[in-house]
């Protein structure tokens, strides 16, 4: 017996626990963590119209050059009033929009104390009222990014015929490492009972370990998500993305120490020591996203506000009703009374002017009041250890004249409960010859809460349609945040609370090629770590073929090449060729896109009659 079949058996969710470990034993399926979910118990409150144009605002003015400056201008900030007093808000996609002075006056002095929380914390927070986005373009530096391109480079430089281009893209899209390829198969991959690889010998390890058990719809219980998800729906009993392990032995930098899924370790060790940059770079804007949360005190809250739904009379005088074209000659006097009081009821209704909400006075931002919280970039993992797990994607978007335009993706969050993604960011790196493209953010919202917290006329739908933009009785239960810009050198990060797109772009000149590159960061749930490549070897087929001629002289040298393609060929179950871990992929994709939709339906119901 080996020293490793005495240690103890892991146990992580899907594996030694069920994958609803992080249910509660109260019996009420409430989870443990306090972490943002747009497939679980989060919803952010209704926003009002004047709430989004004011975010708006601010969001367009922290993308000018210098505005950390030019806030503190007098001449500019007139200029900018002008313009933002006089803008078309259904052009800029809040329809109903509009904007007052005192709305001005307070974007103004928030945006002035987040100049100077942006000049000192190199980032800015957008889009933040329940939650929050975070953007920033230096962040990372111009010598990691040019390191960044260079070690990508060998992923980009491979025959056409070995280019993996995103199922359904239309040759758009190219996968450079994706997470879908190659996933945790539940009843399929192996994994290690109780031992983990590391980086210098997960190759070495393919092969080694136990079958995972896929697990029963008996065993998953009922959980308590959004309304209309069923439990299997948002949970796989088919496949695990596989997040790297992330350790930060000195306390600030990121430390790769499990392999990344599609990456390897050795051909591309440039790439892992730039990935555990951008992680390093990334921990301060994670640790702000994370700290909002259902029972958190860090969120801005709504600038602008009412629990009320009021009204003044209409300027102009109220005309006699018209003569009904039928005639009246025959009508009773009750009949008549009761026509005329419909009429001035409903011309009273058309004719109103609606008091629209304003902001207070402004008290400064909440999450300036304790900046120890903001020092201390691990805040959010509280006494927790600095250990996190990471899903990393790298993607190119690639344009052609004979393919000018990338039409946008769809709504989505990002995995399923089995990842417990919270948070993503994304560096767009790379961006050449395109138009401006953005980033497009919308929210579940509790839009119920409005019957019993809002004072208004009973069927009033048209006056809660001029100040919070829902339409009618049974309208959509979702609020678009807004968009935050995607230029070249920009981090975002942003919860996986809200559900997000890629918005469309095309080429600036029609005439030459052009692309957009990113790499994507997908923050597992700290609080609830998942089955990673330290407990699965990687299981690549052409990863093991390789590492088998490198033992002992070199099989691949000293065979024929068609000899050792014939090893790999009689090899039926494990590990998995790329042929066959593309047909996985196109399953996982349709099990995901599947969710997506429901997920999509549940955000465009409403959670109560208004």
């Amino acid at each position: 017996m080996s020293s490793q079949d005495l240690r103890p058996r892991i146990c992580l969710p899907g594996f030694g626990h069920s994958l609803q470990h992080w249910l509660t034993t109260n019996g009420k399926g409430e989870p443990l963590s306090e972490y943002l979910c747009a497939l679980a118990r989060w919803r952010h409150s209704p926003m009002t119209i004047r709430d989004r144009c004011m975010l708006a605002f601010m969001n367009e003015i922290t993308d000018k050059p210098e505005w950390t400056r030019k806030v503190f201008n007098e001449s500019i900030v007139k200029k900018w009033k002008s313009e933002t007093m006089t803008m078309d808000w259904d052009k800029a996609g809040i329809p109903m929009g509009d904007f007052s002075g005192r709305m001005f006056d307070y974007c103004i002095a928030e945006l002035r104390d987040k100049a100077t929380f942006s000049d000192q914390y190199h980032m800015v927070r957008v889009l933040d009222i329940d939650a929050v986005i975070l953007k920033s373009d230096n962040a990372v530096d111009a010598e990691l990014n040019a390191a960044l391109r260079s070690a990508v480079r060998p992923l980009e430089d491979v025959p056409d015929v070995k280019k993996d281009w995103h199922p359904g893209s239309d040759g758009k899209v190219l996968d450079l490492v994706h997470p879908s390829l190659f996933p945790l198969i539940y009843g399929r991959s192996r994994i290690l009972p109780n031992s983990v690889v590391s980086l210098d010998d997960c190759v070495k390890r393919i092969g080694e370990g136990e079958v995972i058990p896929q697990p029963t719809q008996s065993t998953i219980q009922k959980v308590r998500t959004r309304q209309r998800i069923k439990e299997w729906e948002v949970w796989s009993k088919n496949f695990q993305w596989l997040p790297c392990n992330v350790t930060f032995p000195d306390g600030k930098n990121a430390s790769i120490e499990s392999y990344i899924n599609n990456l390897h370790p050795d051909d591309h060790a440039d790439l892992y020591r730039v990935i555990e940059q951008l992680i390093t770079r990334s921990v301060p804007l994670f640790n702000i996203v994370c700290q909002f949360h259902p029972g958190g005190s860090r969120k801005q809250g709504h600038r602008a506000w009412t629990d009320a739904i009021e009204a003044h009379s209409p300027v102009e005088p109220m005309p006699p009703r018209p003569q009904d074209p039928t005639g009246e000659e025959d009508w009773t006097d009750d009949r008549r009374r009761c026509a005329d009081t419909h009429w001035r009821h409903q011309w009273w209704m058309e004719n109103r002017v609606m008091i629209k909400p304003e902001p207070e006075n402004y008290g400064g931002l909440q999450y300036t009041k304790t900046p120890e919280l903001i020092d201390n970039q691990f805040s959010f993992l509280g006494e927790r250890q600095k250990n996190l797990q990471v899903i990393v994607k790298l993607a190119n978007i690639h344009l052609t004249p004979e393919k000018p335009e990338y039409e946008g993706g769809g709504w989505h969050v990002e995995g399923q409960l089995n990842e417990h993604i919270i948070a993503t960011a994304l560096y767009y790196y790379d961006n050449e010859n395109i138009t401006d493209s953005r980033l497009q953010f919308r929210t579940n919202v509790v839009a119920g809460e409005l019957e019993v917290d809002l004072d208004y006329m009973q069927n009033d739908h048209e006056g809660i349609e001029q100040i919070f933009g829902f339409h009618g009785n049974y309208d959509e239960a979702v609020q678009e945040l807004g968009s935050v810009l995607t230029c070249e050198g920009r981090l975002i990060a942003f919860p996986n609370g809200f559900q997000h797109r890629v918005g469309g772009f095309k080429l600036a000149d029609p005439t030459k090629p052009g692309h957009r590159k990113i790499v994507a960061l997908f923050l597992v749930d700290p609080m609830l770590p998942i089955i990673s490549t330290a407990n699965v070897p990687p299981q690549q087929r052409d990863w093991w073929l390789r590492s088998i001629g490198a033992k002992d002289g070199a099989l691949g040298e000293r065979l024929p090449a068609e000899l050792v393609h014939m090893v790999g060929s009689r090899v039926d179950d494990f590990p998995i060729g790329l042929e066959e871990a593309k047909v996985v992929r196109e399953k996982l994709m349709e099990e995901r896109g599947k969710l997506d939709r429901t997920v999509d339906t549940v955000y465009r119901d409403m959670y109560g009659c208004l």
